[in-house]
């Protein structure tokens, strides 16, 4: 969203439950990113259905937590995955499709070695070390946004062993996806770059079809 998070976000459109959740984050900045993330994510819900307003939406959670609609039933089924990032909030919904988006800060404080080693498979690691130490922050983000917005799709986040899988940033025509206990070329990855300061990825389990449109939307519905 192009609008400050700061700046959006409507408590009234809230659940008393996301509401009670906005009100125990000790500090106000993160408060109203999360606001803002849920007013993003009732606003588009109902941009995609009219009839439903949104401070009407449920939500419920699978078995390891990831969020989904409980009511009111859409035909076809909506999907969503939210994420954010000091300064950005994004929200992905698309029918029916296993999906996830993860959002980064480009200056974030890591070191990239030492998480790589811990959550990376080894070849993933193996490029994170190769890379040129001004570049491997950049390539080690690469990775982690990709693999966060997989995670997320698979309904895992973290749950997801780190040697599971490998991505590939920089594939011919796109990131690509290898698993061990899924069939990666049924997964379609992209990854982009807003502004100067963050960094996008999406996950969407597309099936043997062809690829999915991912639409961009700059700001708010």
């Amino acid at each position: 969203m192009d609008r400050r998070p700061d700046t959006y976000g409507d408590t009234a459109l809230l659940s008393a439950a996301e509401r009670r959740r906005a009100e125990g984050f000790r500090r106000a900045p993160d408060r109203r990113l999360y606001v803002a993330a849920r007013t993003l994510l009732r606003t588009a819900l109902s941009r995609c259905v009219p009839d439903v307003p949104p401070a009407d939406w449920r939500f419920t959670t699978g078995p390891h937590g990831r969020p989904e609609p409980a009511g009111p039933p859409t035909v076809p089924r909506l999907r969503f995955s939210l994420a954010h990032a000091p300064g950005l909030a994004v929200c992905l919904l698309c029918p029916e499709l296993d999906c996830g988006v993860d959002v980064e800060v480009t200056d974030r404080t890591v070191d990239p070695v030492r998480v790589a080693r811990t959550m990376f498979h080894p070849r993933e690691t193996a490029r994170v070390l190769a890379a040129l130490p001004a570049e491997r922050n950049g390539v080690f983000l690469r990775h982690w946004t990709l693999k966060e917005a997989y995670g997320k799709a698979r309904g895992l986040g973290f749950l997801l062993p780190p040697d599971s899988c490998t991505v590939t940033p920089d594939a011919p025509g796109g990131p690509r996806l290898a698993a061990t206990d899924d069939d990666g070329p049924r997964w379609q990855l992209a990854q982009w770059s807003r502004g100067e300061r963050h960094l996008l990825a999406v996950a969407l389990r597309r099936g043997h079809g062809p690829d999915a449109t991912v639409v961009r939307h700059p700001g708010p519905p």
